[in-house]
């Protein structure tokens, strides 16, 4: 075993579980990530974040078209008793096909929990198949991602859900409204993905970014615009912060994150063994009160949403109600996630923080906010 290797090898996923950091391993499938880097370096990023204690690794069919999946594979496949592989199903595909096509690949008999990577219409009935493979010992546990509050609650009256996974970061706090309490009621671990925000907090974009085709990144809206300005603006204190804690910036996100209440994993994706290296450091020390607290005044000082003012409010009687719904409640001191928590409490179509965020700059530039 690597010298200083954190040695923690406990149980699956219990409630009361210890907080721990994971393996994101959507960017060693080698695409949509931008150009990709050496398979015998990624290879490297594995096989460190194992040898230094890293034992849940995330992954999934669509990463790099199975890419991510034979790698772990070839990884893992000699300590497959002392790590947890997770993997997903599509949100159209056949739940059984998709599983064996994944056992097939990462070389195994069975993965420690499956998820449903989104929601889609039939996605209960897919739920309930992978219940029963479950059954058949496939796999350990079953997972959900990327659902709402409400589609999670019902998620639990159809299949023995243990997981939920979902974005959560520095900046985007959606899980915090609904699905976080959610989690900790029921007894759910919580997984958190795209703690660096696909990269923004690595604290190397000084300009927005010009990302090449194929790169998932070029369809996220915090790469430009407004929220890329708001975004660079916090990360300029963050990493003043990250130099006075004498860490990087990305190792200051990642120890944030594993503070939080709720938080059971964070997936930190790497594709070299450097990057591995960086995140570990977040569980050198944990954050202190003081430096969160700056945290929090760092971020919440860019991110407040401006006022409607009564032009706003008269033109909005001719839009659609979640617009109307929007501006009703744009005082100047609600928060993106609360307005669109609130809007999807009504059972319609999910609202997140994003979309409230973009649509209120939309009212800036035209003068009603």
């Amino acid at each position: 075993m690597h010298t200083g290797a954190r040695k923690r090898f406990g149980p699956l996923l219990f409630e009361g579980s210890k907080r721990m950091l994971g393996f994101g391993a959507w960017g060693i499938g080698g695409s949509g990530w931008g150009a990709p880097s050496d398979e015998a370096e990624r290879l490297g990023a594995i096989a460190l974040a194992r040898e230094r204690g890293v034992v849940w690794f995330d992954t999934a069919p669509t990463y790099g078209d199975g890419a991510s999946e034979r790698l772990l594979g070839r990884a893992l496949g000699p300590h497959r008793d002392t790590v947890r592989i997770a993997t997903k199903v599509g949100p159209r595909d056949d739940p059984r096909h998709s599983l064996d096509q994944s056992l097939e690949r990462i070389g195994t008999d069975y993965v420690d929990l499956v998820q449903l990577h989104e929601i889609a219409e039939g996605w209960e009935s897919r739920l309930e198949t992978l219940h029963q493979l479950q059954h058949e010992g496939k796999a350990s546990a079953i997972g959900v991602c990327n659902a709402s509050h409400l589609e999670l609650t019902r998620a639990l009256t159809l299949a023995p859900i243990t997981t939920y996974q979902g974005p959560y970061n520095l900046f985007d706090r959606d899980a915090e409204e609904r699905l976080l309490p959610l989690c900790r009621e029921r007894g759910l671990a919580f997984l958190a993905y795209r703690p660096l925000a696909a990269g923004l907090l690595s604290g190397g974009f000084t300009d927005p970014p010009q990302f090449p085709n194929g790169d998932h990144r070029a369809r996220l809206y915090w790469f430009r615009g407004a929220e890329f300005e708001r975004r660079r603006e916090a990360i300029r204190n963050l990493s003043e912060l990250a130099r006075s804690a004498g860490i990087s910036l990305p190792a200051l996100a990642l120890r944030w994150l594993l503070s939080r209440s709720g938080v059971t994993i964070v997936l930190a994706g790497a594709r070299s063994a450097a990057h591995v290296a960086d995140n570990l450091r977040a569980l050198d020390a944990p954050l202190d009160e003081p430096t969160g607290n700056e945290i929090e005044t760092a971020v919440e000082a860019v991110f407040r949403l401006p006022a409607a003012t009564t032009a706003a409010a008269r033109e909005a009687q001719g839009w659609g109600p979640r617009e109307r719904f929007i501006v009703e409640r744009l005082d100047g001191r609600t928060t993106p996630e609360s307005i669109a928590a609130a809007w999807t409490d009504r059972g319609e179509q999910p609202m997140v923080a994003a979309q409230v965020k973009v649509f209120a700059d939309q009212l800036r530039e035209r003068g009603l906010a």
